[in-house]
């Protein structure tokens, strides 16, 4: 079923408890697949892929495996804008942006299971989505300047963050654009749940190289947020 999240506490063990969300690259050599996997390794439980283009059918399914074998352990793994996508890997979910929508049937169906997750950009969207209710989790941002989204300007102070994540409580929340291992500290500040990172795990084209750091920095706040 469509799990409401945003109507009751999370569980210490779901992946959305976990402060670090990491996000694949078209960006980096590796495919999507081994990158999730890679991330697997390195202890991630909760993954979006992100793709601006289109999946061969070989590297569909080398990542559907992939996806397989992250659920397995444990892991959430999130497919960007594309739900019908998500269906077909046997992903845990979709993430849509602001002008993205489910299918009209999915909306009929409460049963179905599925996580959903959204962006926001400001108060307004947060009043948006909230009011929509299907919503199990949001990003916030952009934070900073960020190169997998040069076409957005960040523009929210801390005290615009956390006045949005007021509005969205209890959905979890977590903060993306150009963040490094040092913005957990926003947590604490914010109230948010968590922050996304997909150029910052790598150095240049070495793809993962501080995925290690971004993991051990992330445990110190596990289930330190609300």
């Amino acid at each position: 079923m469509i799990v409401h999240l945003q109507n009751q506490p999370l569980p210490g063990m779901h992946p959305l408890a976990h402060p670090l969300y990491c996000l694949t690259s078209d960006d980096v050599k590796p495919s999507h697949a081994v990158q999730v996997d890679q991330m697997v390794k390195a202890g991630i439980k909760l993954i979006q892929v992100r793709s601006k283009t289109n999946f061969s059918s070989f590297h569909l399914d080398q990542l559907k495996v992939s996806i397989s074998k992250a659920r397995a352990l444990g892991v959430c793994v999130i497919i960007n804008d594309d739900y019908l996508l998500s269906e077909a890997l046997g992903a845990n979910g979709v993430h849509l942006g602001k002008y993205d929508s489910l299918p009209s049937e999915t909306r009929l169906e409460p049963d179905r299971d599925i996580i959903i997750g959204r962006t926001v950009h400001s108060l307004e969207d947060a009043q948006d989505v909230k009011s929509l209710g299907f919503c199990n989790y949001v990003g916030i941002g952009p934070i900073r300047d960020s190169s997998t989204k040069p076409d957005l300007s960040p523009s929210l102070s801390v005290q615009d963050i956390t006045d949005i994540i007021s509005v969205l409580s209890p959905i979890p929340c977590f903060l993306i654009g150009g963040l490094t291992s040092i913005d957990f500290q926003l947590l604490d500040k914010t109230g948010a749940k968590g922050i996304c990172v997909c150029s910052g795990i790598s150095s240049h084209h070495d793809f993962g190289s501080y995925l290690a750091n971004y993991s051990a920095e992330s445990l110190k706040y596990y289930g330190q947020t609300t």
